[in-house]
């Protein structure tokens, strides 16, 4: 999604456990504490670490009283900056833990409204901690005794979840997504139009734009409507009421008991408000007068990032319509969206900018160690397809290259903040810092050269909440505040004369295209849209622009001319937000730096037991693993109660290396047949060790897809342990005895590839493949009894059909082949699907898969050493249903 999706960046809350990487031996690991925190980081974070650890003392403080609830024990939170990507995760079982990306939001995130972005993002995650722990009545209970394994609240929908978190994100400051524009105007073109998502959509997750963003925008602002109509005890009593409750999925039930109506009922009442007040702001457009260019795209989805070619002639941008793979498109300045025509594919591409040959300059998502992703940039010719790393692990992102074409400014990433910078157009070229703020967190966006190439303008966020347009000298350094006010004020760009400067802000609330006169020192409003006009793009002759514009499904490409006698004065800036939030360095006591030990968190806080009724045994399973992902293991037991033999097994993984290590042994005891004793099948209780030794490693990460390749060391030892009695008596025939009391031993070699990919309205991938395979060898001089030989393939490809939108073709081959001297060695085997009784299936949970299977043919029809699959699919779409 990198480069077309993140328009859209939101931080997920995932209900899964999200360990760091800690698969980097070189970082060194320190944790820090404060009274309701614990917080692990590497080097060079401590400074982030401890801000991390401030702002969630100050999370506490405020979301503690208003959720109801607080946590039995400190919360673990680990920060790490492997990755770009601004996110963050948390969940509660069996710890309740967080883990914070240390790298700022972009200028056109929904994140990027704040005033501090590290206390919105860590209050959103534990806003999920302090919702989800909430555990009280029969699933404490069970808690208290098995260890923290139900959570009730985590079956509700993630529009609950997630609104929740992004409610409280900004309710206690004065930024977060319900204050964001972007978020409002896809309520309001969704009210407006009657394209909205229903109550049903929002619940399962829609295809339709916004996507998985759905959750965030429409849960926080319906639960916003309730939270403010009904108090924000609603908040508190609704976890509480589900949280308590064995019975899942009454979510109708749990808020009726706050407010005496059900979701179905409020949501209705929110739409019909939704109208209302989206209806009044419609009219107040209308009457300063619409302004909006002529539409050039009607694809719906993404078109972003516009730019003229630069003999004007041409309009390049990234296009997705959800049917095809993400790609740059490219028409006439004068045309229209049939005019179009494909003009490159860079896979997980991002900001760009064009030289006058046609090439690219631009960031790429690039991959190091299997551990690190990060921003660089590359230069691409569409013309021969070659593509030129420019930086390696410098994490450069909105590349733009001066009007020479000899140097490239743009943002450098890392350790929460971003800086501007430039280098010569050429690779690993050394940088020059020319701002990185007078704070430690400040931030830099989008910056702009000025025709002489004397000046960059850029979109730059400062403490208090600030994001304005600054212009910089590229020789003094000096800066030149163009406002300071609390709109969001981003993408600059100068007019081909010097004297504009091109910018998007949402000061009016709606994002529009203003003109800042240098001369002068006038602003001036250019368009005054119903959905939203960003990332200007100028022509050559500064005679029109190109902007991005926003509809209900999705962004589209607008283009207008530029005559100042159609440009209106633009308004005051009224700032009715509340003080933004300040946090003081000293405000709360933080520990000092200890070295990180993994014993602290590496207990076991959870077991599961299973019973198994088909089988008439119990399993039961701890497992544990440090906060920062170092160290895992399992331990786990089975007891048959028809024999009471103790199956035992155990595994230990070490992630910090490039190659992760793993052993597991277990030992187990089975009843076989193979015993014949005087001419009658006997069973016979058959003992079987197990160790096995696995080096991972991640050989392949590139934009285009990822291979891994493992190397094990298997050993296997058979033994009986419980023959049949046996006579002996001339006048019975002679015993049989199974092949047992052996040793099998062997290496084996595993790869994968997958380059597949897919698209937002197809089934599953449009092309690409997957590739695996497998080679066992045992031998005597690995220890072994028995020589064996297995060979294991499968690819799968996949290939889009020219007509329609959703059909694609897939090629799929599989097989095998196995050699061995041993009399009991394993075969395949292929045929129908075995016989089940429906009922056990349904009371036990079982399923039986639907591929690999010869239908028509009775169960293990074929078997043999060798085996060799071929199947050909159609996919086509046949219903888009988005309801239920």
């Amino acid at each position: 999604m990198r480069g077309v999706f993140v328009f859209y960046g939101f931080a997920l809350a995932l209900l899964r456990p999200q360990l760091a990487s800690a698969g980097d031996a070189r970082l060194d690991w320190y944790t820090i504490e404060s009274e309701h925190f614990i917080v692990s980081y590497h080097e060079p974070l401590g400074a982030v670490a401890r801000r991390v650890a401030l702002v969630a003392e100050r999370a506490h403080e405020v979301l503690v009283p208003v959720m109801g609830h607080e946590p039995e024990e400190k919360t673990l939170v680990v920060v790490d900056d492997v990755t770009d990507s601004t996110n963050g995760f948390a969940s509660v079982l069996p710890r309740n833990r967080i883990r914070i990306l240390a790298s700022a939001p972009s200028s056109k995130s929904n994140l990027a409204d704040h005033d501090d972005w590290l206390y919105g993002l860590v209050a959103h995650e534990y806003a999920h901690i302090l919702h989800l722990d909430n555990i009280d009545g029969l699933p404490r209970l069970v808690n208290k005794v098995v260890g923290k394994t139900w959570a009730p609240n985590q079956v509700q929908p993630r529009w609950i979840i997630e609104g929740i978190a992004t409610y409280e994100e900004s309710r206690y400051s004065s930024g977060g997504r319900l204050c964001n524009s972007l978020a409002q105007m896809l309520l309001r073109l969704g009210s407006l139009t009657g394209n909205e998502r229903s109550l049903d959509e929002m619940t399962n997750g829609p295809r339709k734009w916004p996507q998985g963003n759905t959750a965030y925008i429409y849960g926080s602002h319906f639960l916003n409507y309730i939270f403010d109509r009904f108090g924000e005890k609603t908040v508190a009593e609704m976890s509480y009421n589900f949280g308590s409750s064995p019975i899942p999925y009454g979510l109708n039930r749990a808020i009726y008991k706050s407010t005496g109506k059900s979701f179905v009922e409020l949501h209705s009442d929110w739409k019909d408000y939704q109208k209302e007040l989206y209806g009044m702001e419609e009219e107040a457009i209308a009457r300063r007068g619409l302004q909006e260019g002529r539409r050039l795209t009607f694809s719906g989805l993404v078109n972003i990032n516009p730019a003229y070619t630069k003999d004007g002639k041409s309009i390049v941008w990234l296009h997705n319509s959800g049917t095809a793979q993400g790609h740059f498109s490219i028409m006439p300045a004068g045309g229209n969206y049939g005019d179009r025509s494909h003009y490159a594919t860079i896979n997980r591409a991002g900001e760009f900018d064009l030289l006058s040959d046609g090439s690219f300059i631009l960031e790429i998502t690039d991959n190091f160690r299997g551990t690190y992703s990060s921003q660089e940039l590359f230069r691409y010719d569409p013309k021969t397809k070659a593509t030129q790393r420019l930086t390696k692990r410098a994490r450069m992102r909105d590349p733009k290259v001066s009007p020479d074409e000899r140097q490239v400014a743009f943002v450098v990433t890392g350790q929460a903040s971003r800086h501007l910078a430039v280098m010569d157009l050429r690779p690993e070229a050394e940088k020059r810092i020319l701002w990185q703020g007078p704070d430690e967190f400040d931030q830099a966006f989008d910056p702009a050269w000025s025709p002489d190439g004397k000046t960059i303008a850029f979109s730059a966020w400062r403490k208090g909440g600030y994001k304005d347009i600054l212009l910089v000298d590229t020789k003094t350094g000096k800066v030149r505040e163009l406002s300071k006010n609390r709109a969001q004020d981003v993408d600059p760009v100068f007019d081909p004369s010097g004297r504009y400067l091109y910018f998007s802000s949402d000061r009016s609330g709606i994002y529009n295209v203003y003109a800042y006169d240098l001369q002068s020192e006038e602003l001036l409003q250019i368009t005054n849209v119903l959905g939203c006009a960003m990332t200007p793009a100028i022509s050559p002759d500064g005679k029109e622009m190109v902007y991005r514009g926003c509809v209900s499904d999705g962004t589209e490409l607008y283009q207008m001319p530029l005559r100042r006698s159609s440009w209106a004065p633009a308004k005051l800036y009224i700032n009715d937000r509340p003080e933004p939030v300040s946090i003081a360095d000293d405000a709360y006591a933080i520990s000092e730096p200890r070295p990180y030990s993994p014993l602290a968190t590496l207990a076991p806080k959870r077991y599961t037991l299973q019973f198994d009724p088909l089988a008439n045994q119990l399993s039961v399973q701890i497992a544990g693993e440090d906060v920062i992902g170092r160290h895992n293991y399992t331990l786990a037991t089975t007891v048959p109660f028809d024999t009471g033999d103790a199956n035992i097994s155990a595994s230990y993984g070490y992630l910090r290396n490039w190659a992760s290590l793993r052993v597991a042994g277990f030992r187990s005891i089975v009843q076989r047949g193979g015993f014949v004793v005087d001419d009658r099948r006997a069973v016979y209780r058959e003992e079987r060790l197990g160790l096995t030794l696995t080096m991972g490693l991640p050989v392949l990460r590139m934009p285009t897809g990822s291979g891994s390749l493992s190397v094990s060391y298997d050993f296997d030892r058979l033994r009986d342990v419980g023959s049949p009695a046996e006579q002996f008596d001339p006048n019975t025939t002679l015993s049989r005895r199974p092949e047992t009391n052996f040793s099998v031993t062997g290496l084996a070699l595993r790869f994968n590839y997958n380059d597949t990919r897919g698209a937002t309205y197809t089934l599953g991938p449009l092309l690409g493949k997957a590739i695996s395979m497998s080679m066992r060898m045992d031998h005597p001089a690995l220890g072994s009894d028995f020589k064996a030989l297995s060979l294991n393939y499968r690819l799968q490809t996949y290939y889009k059909l020219p007509w329609g939108q959703t059909p694609v073709l897939s090629l799929r081959v599989a097989g095998g082949i196995r050699i061995s001297d041993r009399a009991r060695a394993s075969r395949f085997s292929l045929g129908g699907i075995s016989e089940q009784n429906l009922v056990e299936s349904v009371i036990n949970s079982l399923r039986v898969g639907n591929t690999g299977f010869l239908r028509g043919y009775k169960s293990r029809a074929a078997v043999g050493t060798q085996m060799h699959l071929v199947n050909l699919e159609y996919r086509q779409e046949l219903f888009d249903i988005e309801t239920g």
